[in-house]
């Protein structure tokens, strides 16, 4: 197989929204199904990541280290959205996936892409750059039915053990970026807001939405080891292009709900409230 793992999708219907409606868009690793966590494994926390994604109230949902059963469950209980991802070993079923859900109702998808981090960015499994797994982005172009404008998003996971990988999925990823559209940029960077790769990100355009509005920003985490913690290190983002206003945006920590499967990922999601520039 070669080329870039394409799709398409035609008019799902909904009713339109009203013009100007603002979109939520939050980021959130939820932890690869294959991990034995013990209490924490995903048999026993797969409810709590559904109810953490629902009460976001997002129309759309960049996940990270899912498997094809974790999307297949989250579609299945989560009512109203739809999602699209590749496995990143073939492009197509094995390997975890960046995972988009999207509101269908709200967001018309007009069409998606997976690209690797590597010098073959089309080539299913290809690696490179340092990163010892193979890491890809998934991208996405929408159309929002409040008011037909067109924006694309990128949901990708980058590679924590290679800051040269980081630097350079940094740079490949602003060249994906159509630049004749606004972008939403999803993802666990597996880097810190003072990274020098998140630097590249905010340098070539992108704005890190919690440090724009000193909500919780840098010093607050996103990641914890079981525990619900948040002054750990804070790795996951939502970052926009200077299209977007920024109304509001935060780690949405929950309390965990019971002893065995309260918690729905060892990390946290960020959620940002944003509506399009006129």
């Amino acid at each position: 197989m070669s080329g870039e793992i394409e799709g398409t999708k035609g008019n799902e219907g909904g009713a339109p929204q009203t013009r100007g409606a603002a979109l939520v868009a939050a980021g959130f690793n939820v932890r690869h199904g294959r991990a034995w966590d013990g209490l924490h494994s995903w048999p026993l926390r797969r409810r709590a990541a559904a109810r953490c994604i629902e009460r976001l109230g997002a129309e759309i949902v960049g996940l990270q280290e899912v498997f094809g059963f974790q999307q297949r469950y989250l579609t299945r209980r989560l009512s109203g959205y739809a999602a699209v991802g590749a496995g990143r070993d073939d492009g197509r079923e094995r390997g975890e996936r960046c995972t988009v859900l999207y509101r269908p109702g709200r967001l018309q998808l007009e069409s998606w892409t997976v690209r690797w981090f590597s010098d073959t960015p089309g080539a299913p499994g290809s690696r490179g750059w340092g990163n010892p797994v193979t890491r890809l982005v998934t991208l996405c172009r929408f159309v929002d039915r409040a008011d037909g404008r067109r924006f694309g998003v990128a949901d990708a996971h980058w590679d924590g053990a290679s800051a040269e990988s980081r630097l350079r999925s940094a740079a490949a990823l602003l060249r994906w970026l159509d630049p004749a559209l606004p972008w939403i940029v999803l993802g666990d960077l597996n880097a810190t807001a003072g990274d020098p790769s998140v630097a590249r990100l905010v340098a070539g355009g992108l704005r890190d939405t919690l440090a724009h509005l000193g909500e919780r920003g840098p010093e607050a985490g996103t990641h914890h080891h079981w525990d619900g913690a948040t002054d750990g290190t804070r790795i996951d983002y939502v970052l926009v292009s200077p299209q977007w206003e920024i109304l509001h945006a935060e780690i949405a920590s929950q309390p965990a709900q019971d002893g065995r499967s309260g918690l729905p990922s060892d990390h946290w999601p960020v959620v940002a409230t944003l509506r399009l520039r006129d």
